[in-house]
């Protein structure tokens, strides 16, 4: 799987400093894309609309749509966990890998619908450019008369349709592309993540 960030980092000799990237996931995005394209009745958490632009409802031959139901959310926490950590391996969204074979269903739904998927995230996924990280963060450091302290934060874009801005953990933030492109609305909201975390 692939992930496309942009990291603002800010290092210092001597001293440990601070990190954000955002971007897109592509095993976020391809379990959105199973979740929208077997019309799974799941609650998200966070909560997330359709995707944008929206995909046709197809249920593949051989998709046990009620068993992937019932084990997508398991799978959905495995899935921001690896969006979260930002591992290039050992993707949820792998058939071969440990969280799909837990999960047959699911196993099952995204073996037949994985080149849709692929085909999905490269056609209408891109990360919509750079928040003002660095901007933003200097800000904060100017407020508080002082560096922020050390820490790293992911910003996992995900291709939903309206605006989401969800703070997953103290760390990891789920936004909408449509939310990030506003400055009016991205760069507050980072201010405010950033703040709690300097």
């Amino acid at each position: 799987m692939t992930f496309t960030r942009d990291t603002g980092v800010m290092r210092f000799a001597g001293r440990e400093s601070w990190q954000v990237s955002h971007g897109t996931s592509q095993t976020v995005n391809t379990a959105l894309f199973v979740r929208d394209t077997l019309a799974l009745s799941v609650e998200t958490v966070p909560e997330l609309p359709g995707l944008d632009p929206s995909v046709p409802v197809v249920v593949p031959a051989g998709v046990d749509r009620a068993g992937a139901a019932e084990e997508w959310l398991g799978w959905w926490a495995d899935v921001l966990d690896h969006a979260r950590a930002e591992l290039a391996g050992g993707s949820p969204a792998d058939p071969a890998g440990a969280s799909l074979q837990v999960r047959p269903a699911l196993r099952a739904a995204v073996l037949a619908l994985a080149p849709a998927a692929a085909e999905y995230d490269q056609r209408h996924v891109t990360s919509r450019g750079a928040l003002p990280i660095g901007e933003v963060v200097r800000g904060v450091e100017g407020r508080l008369g002082r560096y922020v302290r050390p820490f790293r934060l992911v910003i996992t874009e995900v291709p939903v349709q309206g605006m989401v801005w969800e703070r997953m953990t103290d760390t990891h933030v789920i936004a909408s592309q449509r939310f990030l492109v506003d400055p009016a609305l991205s760069a507050p909201a980072l201010r405010a993540v950033v703040e709690s975390l300097a």
